[in-house]
C-alpha cells in the first residue's frame, strides 16, 4: 500500500511540471494582448503613382497599409514605429518624402529625389499596430503582465507546501 507521503510527493512533482508547462502558455497569452503587432517590410508597389514621363511621382495618388486602425483603434491606438524604406535600403523622411496618417494608415509619397530615384517601384514599410485583442488601458496591460508572475509564485508555494508536508511526515523536519 502506498503511504500518503509518497502520494503527496508525486503530486508535488506533477504539479510542478504542469505549472512550468502552463506558465509559458499564460505568459504567451498575456504578451499577445499587451504587445502591439510588428510588421516589417510590407511591400507597397507605387508604380501607379508615377506621372506619364515616369520620372516624377504623382503626389495625389494615395496608398493604405495592409493593417490600418479600425473601430476603437482609430482614436485610441494609432500606428507607431512607422518607417518607409526604398529597395536599396534608404530610409525616407516623414514629412519630406511622404505623409502618413497614423489613425487611418493612409499615406502619400512626395515628389522628392529619394522617391523618384528608387531602383524599383517598391517601398517597404515597417509599423506597429494594435491587434483586435490588444488591451488599450495601461493599467489593464500592467495587470495582465503580473499574472504569469503570480501564477508561478502560486505553483511554487503549493509545491513547497507539499514538499514541506512530506518532510514533516517523514521526520526530516521537526
Amino acid at each position: 500500500m502506498v503511504n500518503s507521503s509518497a502520494i503527496k510527493l508525486i503530486s508535488a512533482f506533477i504539479l510542478l511540471i504542469i505549472g512550468i508547462m502552463l506558465l509559458t502558455q499564460v505568459a504567451a497569452i498575456g504578451s499577445g494582448v499587451t504587445s502591439k503587432t510588428v510588421i516589417e517590410d510590407e511591400v507597397i508597389d507605387y508604380t501607379t503613382a508615377f506621372s506619364n514621363n515616369a520620372s516624377h511621382i504623382n503626389i495625389s495618388v494615395g496608398f493604405t497599409i495592409a493593417n490600418p486602425p479600425t473601430s476603437w483603434k482609430v482614436d485610441d491606438c494609432p500606428l507607431t514605429g512607422i518607417t518607409l524604406t526604398n529597395s536599396s535600403g534608404t530610409v525616407w523622411t516623414s514629412g519630406t518624402d511622404y505623409s502618413i496618417s497614423t489613425t487611418t494608415g493612409a499615406f502619400t509619397l512626395r515628389d522628392t529625389v529619394k522617391v523618384n530615384t528608387s531602383t524599383t517601384n517598391n517601398t517597404y514599410i515597417d509599423y506597429q499596430y494594435c491587434g483586435d485583442d490588444y488591451i488599450n488601458l495601461s493599467w489593464g496591460r500592467t495587470g495582465i503582465n503580473l499574472v504569469p508572475g503570480f501564477f508561478a509564485l502560486t505553483m511554487l508555494l503549493i509545491s513547497i507546501g507539499l514538499f514541506y508536508s512530506v518532510a514533516k511526515e517523514e521526520g526530516i523536519i521537526k
